[in-house]
């Protein structure tokens, strides 16, 4: 292991087993939870750099977690590496979220609670309801896990994506929670309804430009065309560092991933690295994300990107956490403090955004009404 993001990709691929009796252990088994047809854990490598991890029924081929003089560590190669084990959330644990279909839409992620939210089929209505939504978020935020909510909407055929639908989620999130909102969704045709995005309490914006496909493959989101455009008038509305979108590692063609974060960064949005869903494990693909995982870094320096608004996150590799990926686990840090760590920081940028709202909805005279909402 050369670095702790290094260590995380291969934590993904190869999965995590337990030494005898380990399972049980009070340090341990708070944080398991049913993931699929099996479990999973959360772990902590150092403060602030998460992996989600799944139980490896081959031992052979997994990680070994064991507990060891009251510390959980991972067998190494060069040694045992010392781990924290994050406690499963407890609101999705209790009988009434259990029986709740809306809990299994909810994952938490670091200090960022998911809602995957989609438009049904027949009604076209959003598959949770807003009191379920509601309630659970309160739940979230009662138990203290969660800082920011993240409304992940699925691509649908709506012309304004759906957003006519999400608003009054937004707008009762705002209402009922001291919270920032991201979204994380798709352009809508007409640009002008960002504007609502905006108008209705969203504070963060995220425009995914690449995915994965089932082989593992990149492939395109959404069209180049109308992804740039919707990320060009976002970074236009919101405010510095509040927009972003998701690339996709190509290992066998890497100088357009590199052309693309730069040129992105010279434009004010942010690029995160989507981390394949099984993580990495051969050599050429790590020495490649290292390299990436640099990029990010020093291009984000050089065009001087607000990092505040970017959380420790397990599914991708941002320039807040591209250290981990770049240098030696004992010096590996954070860019900067994220504004949800601090109080202070979270009120000041709160009172801002606010500000910052009321004056972009007072000069853009058709947020509503050019969006029908």
């Amino acid at each position: 292991m050369n670095t702790l993001g290094q260590l995380k990709l291969e934590l993904l691929h190869r999965g995590v087993a337990f030494a005898q009796n380990v399972r049980s252990h009070d340090l341990v088994a708070p944080g398991l939870f049913a993931e699929g047809d099996g479990q999973a854990v959360v772990l902590s490598l150092a403060e602030d750099f998460f992996v989600r991890t799944r139980m490896n029924p081959d031992k052979s081929a997994a990680f070994l977690i064991d507990v060891r003089d009251d510390q959980v560590v991972l067998d190494l190669e060069k040694g045992p590496l010392e781990v924290g084990v994050i406690p499963a959330p407890q609101f999705l644990k209790n009988p009434r979220a259990s029986r709740n279909p809306a809990s299994a839409l909810i994952q938490l992620d670091g200090y960022c609670l998911n809602v995957n939210l989609s438009l049904e089929d027949g009604t076209r209505q959003l598959n949770l309801s807003l009191e379920d939504t509601v309630s659970l978020i309160r739940a979230a935020f009662q138990e203290g896990v969660a800082d920011l909510v993240q409304l992940n909407m699925k691509h649908c055929i709506e012309k304004d994506r759906g957003f006519s639908r999400l608003a009054p989620l937004v707008q009762s999130i705002k209402k009922n929670f001291r919270t920032f909102v991201a979204l994380r969704g798709f352009p809508p045709d007409d640009l002008g309804v960002i504007d609502s995005f905006y108008a209705a309490g969203v504070d963060l914006i995220a425009f995914p430009l690449e995915q994965y496909a089932e082989d593992g493959s990149p492939q395109p989101a959404i069209s180049a065309k109308q992804g740039t455009k919707g990320l060009e008038y976002a970074a236009g509305v919101f405010g510095p560092g509040t927009v972003s979108t998701e690339l996709a590692l190509d290992g066998k063609h890497p100088q357009p991933l590199l052309e693309k974060i730069t040129a992105l960064s010279k434009q004010g949005i942010l690029p995160l690295i989507k981390i394949p869903e099984r993580g990495l494990y051969l050599t050429d693909n790590l020495q490649e994300m290292r390299r990436v995982a640099d990029h990010l870094y020093k291009t984000a320096q050089k065009e001087k990107l607000n990092l505040k608004w970017l959380y420790p996150a397990s599914g991708w590799i941002s320039p807040l956490d591209a250290p981990f990926y770049t240098e030696k686990p004992k010096t590996s840090r954070l860019a900067q403090r994220p504004v949800y760590q601090s109080t202070l920081g979270k009120t000041a940028s709160e009172g801002f955004a606010a500000l910052r709202r009321k004056l972009r909805i007072k000069n853009v005279s058709d947020s509503y009404e050019s969006a029908g909402l």
